[in-house]
């Protein structure tokens, strides 16, 4: 491979991996887009920790049927909440994001975490998300478990 083409893979996965974050934050305000249209129909998806969220779903349908249901009614909804990345770090196929969630639980408690994602692409599509974050902040504020 050609120090160009490699240079295009790389330049092409983060353009997919910004989109996403364009296509979330448009849809958390209320937009009609779907925010996982940049992921492949069998996508791996993965949440890292022992959450009740925490698991891995092969393939966009498992997502879109088994994590979102959960996941939705567990966050508020208000201006300014969402997944904010901060620095993208690509390579080839691969992206790196550092990002800040901000929200709220469905009391109104602010939730405000750090996060660390993993992508990866081919063909201009996700095939593999895996985000990590403090889990013992999620456990307290959005499951409401008081942690010693």
């Amino acid at each position: 491979m050609s120090e160009n083409s490699a240079a295009d893979v790389t330049a092409q996965s983060e353009r997919v991996v910004r989109q996403f974050f364009v296509d979330l934050k448009a849809a958390l305000n209320g937009e009609g887009i779907n925010p996982y249209r940049t992921m492949a129909g069998d996508v791996e998806f993965v949440v890292t920790g022992q959450t009740p969220l925490s698991g891995r779903w092969n393939g966009l349908g498992e997502v879109m049927e088994d994590f979102l249901p959960k996941a939705s009614p567990l966050m508020g909804r208000a201006a300014g909440h969402g997944l904010f990345p901060l620095e993208f770090i690509a390579e080839g196929n691969r992206v790196a994001v550092l990002a800040r969630g901000r929200g709220s639980n469905v009391l109104g408690m602010p939730y405000n975490n750090t996060y660390f994602l993993w992508f990866e692409v081919q063909d201009g599509m996700i095939t593999r998300y895996i985000e990590d974050f403090d889990s013992s902040l999620a456990w307290r504020i959005i499951f409401r478990v008081h942690l010693e």
